[in-house]
C-alpha cells in the first residue's frame, strides 16, 4: 500500500520539477518501508540525502499530504550499495530506446511525439514541431510556442530533441531554460569566460530555450540572446522557444529581440477540450495499468478543465486513494478521492473582485489595499493570498491576475502563489483560515 503511495507521490513530484532535476536527485531514491507516520526511502550517499532534505523534503511531503489528506514524514536512510534501479518506477519503451545516445538523458523519456495527444487546441504547434524535428533549419526559424502552464510546450521541446538525436546524431543540441541561460551568462561574467559562453551557444545546431519570457528586463541577458539569435539565424541553425504568452505581449523584452521572435512561426497551445482530456486520461491510464470505468474518465474530464498537469494530478491522486483504501474505482470513490481538488461550483461567476473583498475583510484591510503598491506585511500577505485564490478559483492567467492587482508583473503573481501554496501545505492554522475564506467565496457566488 505505502509503496504505491510512494509511486504516486513521485508522479506528482515529477510534474513540478524539470526532467534533469528530477532525474538527478529524486529518481535515485528507492522505497524501503512505510507506516501511518511516514515513508522511509534510501539515498545513495549523505550528500544526496542532505540535498534532498534541504531542497525537496517540503515538496515531497506536500504531495503526500495531497494524496492522503494528512501529513506524513519523509525519512531518508543512506544505502550506497543499493541497486541503481531498485524501487524506481518502471522504464517506458522510450527510456530503453533512449539509452542508445546519452544525450537522451537531457529529455524526459515520456515526452515524445507518440505520447502527445493532438487536438484542435494544439494541432498547429504539434505539426510545426514535427516538421522542424524532421528538417531543422529548413522551415520556420524560430518556432515560437506559447501557452499556459501545463499545456504541453515542454513536451514538444523534448520530443523535438529526441527525434533529432535519433535521426541526426551529428548535430549539436542545446536545451536550456531562460533562467538557466541567464544564470550561465552571469556565471561567465563572474569567471571571465564570456568567450566560452558565446562559443557554446553560437556553435549550436539546434537551440531549444524553454520559458524564454523569464529573461524579460534582464538587459545583459537579452543582449547576449539577441546576438546569439543573429549568429544562429544567419547560419540557418534551428531555434525553438517557449513562453507563457506571444512575443507581442512580452512588454519588458527589447523590441529588436521581440521582433526576431516573430520572424518565424508563432503557434499557441490552448487548454484541451473535453474529447482531448478524455484521450489524455485514457493514455495515462493505459501506461499505469489501472482499470478505470468510462463514467469515471468522463467525470474527471468534466471536472478538470484547465490544463494537462491538473488532469494528471487528479488521476495520480485517484490511483493513490484506490491503493490505500483497496476499493474498486467507481464514481463514488473518485468523488471521495478528488473532493478537495474539484471546484464544486462553476468558477465562471467567481470574480477577482469578490476574492479581493473576501480576503480584505478576513484580514481587516481595505479593498483598495489589494491594488496598491504598499508593502507592509499586514497588506502584502493578504494580497498574496488573494492572488493564490484567484489562480485557484478562476481561469485567469497570472498576467491577467497581476493586472487586477494594480498592474503587478506576472512573476510577482507566480512568486505569491508559490509562497502561499508552501505555507498552506505546512501550516495547519493558516490552511484552516484559507479554507474558510475559500468556502465563503463559494457560498456567496
Amino acid at each position: 500500500m505505502y509503496q504505491n503511495l510512494w509511486t504516486e507521490t513521485l508522479n506528482l513530484v515529477s510534474l513540478e520539477l524539470s526532467y534533469q532535476e528530477y532525474n538527478t536527485w529524486i529518481n535515485q531514491l528507492h522505497y524501503l518501508s512505510g507506516d501511518e507516520k511516514g515513508i522511509t526511502v534510501a539515498a545513495p550517499s549523505r550528500l544526496a540525502k542532505d540535498i534532498i532534505l534541504e531542497r525537496y523534503q517540503k515538496l515531497i511531503q506536500g504531495k503526500m499530504r495531497e494524496l492522503v489528506g494528512k501529513t506524513l514524514q519523509l525519512r531518508i536512510e543512506i544505502n550506497s550499495t543499493s541497486s541503481k534501479n531498485k524501487g524506481k518506477t518502471k522504464e517506458s519503451p522510450a527510456t530503453k530506446e533512449g539509452t542508445r545516445d546519452p544525450r537522451h538523458s537531457l529529455f524526459n523519456p515520456k515526452y515524445r511525439f507518440e505520447n502527445f495527444v493532438v487536438g484542435s487546441s494544439n494541432d498547429l504547434a504539434a505539426a510545426a514541431s514535427k516538421k522542424i524535428a524532421e528538417n531543422p533549419g529548413k522551415y520556420w526559424n524560430p518556432l515560437f510556442l506559447y501557452g499556459g502552464v501545463g499545456l504541453g510546450k515542454t513536451h514538444l521541446l523534448h520530443a523535438i530533441g529526441h527525434i533529432i538525436i535519433d535521426k541526426l546524431p551529428e548535430l549539436k543540441i542545446l536545451y536550456i531554460t531562460g533562467e538557466s541561460f541567464m544564470n550561465d551568462y552571469i556565471t561567465s561574467i563572474q569567471k571571465g569566460t564570456m568567450n566560452s559562453f558565446r562559443i557554446k551557444y553560437r556553435k549550436a545546431d539546434l537551440l531549444l530555450i524553454d520559458d524564454v519570457h523569464s529573461i524579460q528586463g534582464k538587459e545583459g541577458t537579452m543582449e547576449e540572446l539577441f546576438h546569439t539569435f543573429n549568429t544562429l539565424y544567419a547560419a540557418k541553425k534551428q531555434m525553438v522557444f517557449t513562453s507563457d504568452r506571444p512575443p507581442k505581449e512580452l512588454r519588458k523584452l527589447e523590441d529588436r529581440l521581440r521582433s526576431r521572435f516573430e520572424w518565424g512561426l508563432t503557434a499557441d497551445i490552448q487548454p484541451p477540450n473535453f474529447e482531448m482530456r478524455e484521450s489524455i486520461l485514457r493514455q495515462k491510464i493505459t501506461s499505469e495499468s489501472y482499470e478505470v470505468p468510462e463514467e469515471v474518465i468522463r467525470f474527471i474530464a468534466e471536472s478538470f478543465t484547465w490544463n494537462i498537469r491538473e488532469l494528471e494530478s487528479a488521476l495520480y491522486k485517484l490511483f493513490a486513494y484506490h491503493d490505500l483504501v483497496n476499493e474498486e474505482i467507481t464514481i463514488d470513490l473518485a468523488t471521495r478521492a478528488l473532493k478537495d481538488m474539484i471546484r464544486m461550483k462553476s468558477s465562471e461567476d467567481i470574480t477577482i473582485d469578490l476574492i479581493q473583498k473576501k480576503v480584505a475583510n478576513a484580514y481587516n484591510i481595505s479593498f483598495s489595499d489589494m491594488k496598491s503598491k504598499k508593502r507592509a506585511r499586514n497588506i502584502a500577505m493578504p494580497r498574496q493570498i488573494a492572488m493564490y485564490l484567484s489562480r485557484k478559483l478562476t481561469d485567469f492567467s497570472t498576467t491577467e491576475i497581476g493586472t487586477e492587482f494594480g498592474g503587478k508583473d506576472h512573476s510577482t503573481v507566480i512568486h505569491a502563489i508559490s509562497k502561499i501554496k508552501t505555507k498552506y501545505e505546512e501550516d495547519d492554522l493558516f490552511r484552516q483560515k484559507i479554507d474558510k475564506i475559500n468556502s465563503e467565496i463559494n457560498e456567496e457566488h
